[in-house]
C-alpha cells in the first residue's frame, strides 16, 4: 500500500472531524457512535483510529473548532485594529458568524449552523469531561486575555490602574458572543442587527464606556 503524504493524511482527518461534527450536531455526543461517524465520512468502521485515538478526542476537536468559528472574527479584528474599542469589538461579537465558507453557499450555511450546535453542545459537556473542561478553559482565558490586552494598548495613561476594567470589559464581550450563540441555536433568533444599538445604550447605562476614550 503506498504511503500518504502529511497533506493527505491532514485532509483525512479533517474529513473524519466533519463528519462527526455533523453526526453530533444531530445526534448528540452520547448517541453517536464510532461506527456512526466512519459511515457519515463513508469509511470503513476502523478507519477513523488510523486518525484519532477515538470519540473523545473528535469531541474535542470539534468544540474548539466551534468555539474558534465564533471567536475567530474578534480575535482578527483586534489582529488588524491598532487602536480598538468596545464599540469596534461589540459590532464584530453581533455580526460574527461561523466562516467555514461563503455564505452564500447552502451547505455552507449548513455546516455553520452545525457547527454552532456543536458548540452549544459542548458547554453541557464540559461540565462532566475534564478533558473538554480543561480545553475550554484555557481557551476562555485566552480569549478574554486577549481582548483585555487590546482594550489595554489605547490607553495612553494610567494603563497599571485600567487593567482590571479592561478585563471587565473584556469578559463582557465573551458573554455577548457565549449569548448570541444560544439565541441563535436554541432559540433561532438570527436577527442580530437591531441589537447593536440597543446593547449600546445599555452598555452606557451600566457605566461600561464604548467610545475610544474610555
Amino acid at each position: 500500500m503506498p504511503r500518504i503524504t502529511d497533506e493527505q493524511r491532514s485532509s483525512n482527518r479533517d474529513q473524519i472531524i466533519a463528519a462527526a461534527g455533523r453526526c453530533f450536531a444531530r445526534q448528540g455526543f452520547h448517541n453517536t457512535s464510532m461506527p456512526d461517524i466512519a459511515a457519515e465520512a463513508g469509511l470503513s468502521t476502523g478507519a477513523p483510529y488510523r486518525y484519532c485515538t477515538g470519540k473523545q478526542e473528535l469531541i474535542v476537536e470539534v468544540a474548539t473548532r466551534a468555539f474558534a468559528a465564533v471567536f475567530d472574527p474578534v480575535l482578527r479584528t483586534i489582529e488588524e485594529t491598532e487602536t480598538i474599542t468596545i464599540g469596534d469589538l461589540v459590532a464584530t461579537a453581533i455580526h460574527s458568524h461561523p466562516t467555514t465558507g461563503s455564505p452564500d453557499s447552502a451547505d455552507d450555511r449548513e455546516a455553520d449552523e452545525e457547527l454552532l450546535r456543536c458548540g452549544v453542545a459542548a458547554w453541557a459537556e464540559l461540565l462532566h469531561n475534564a478533558d473538554l473542561h480543561e480545553h475550554a478553559v484555557s481557551g476562555f482565558n485566552r480569549v478574554v486575555d486577549d481582548i483585555a490586552k487590546a482594550l489595554h494598548r489605547t490607553h495612553d495613561a494610567e494603563r497599571s490602574t485600567r487593567l482590571a476594567e479592561d478585563k471587565a470589559n473584556a469578559r463582557v464581550i465573551v458573554a455577548l458572543l457565549h449569548g448570541f450563540m444560544i439565541q441563535k441555536v436554541a432559540f433561532g433568533l438570527t436577527d442580530l442587527d437591531p441589537l447593536d444599538p440597543n446593547i449600546h445604550a445599555a452598555m452606557k447605562r451600566g457605566g461600561i464606556t464604548s467610545d475610544k476614550t474610555l
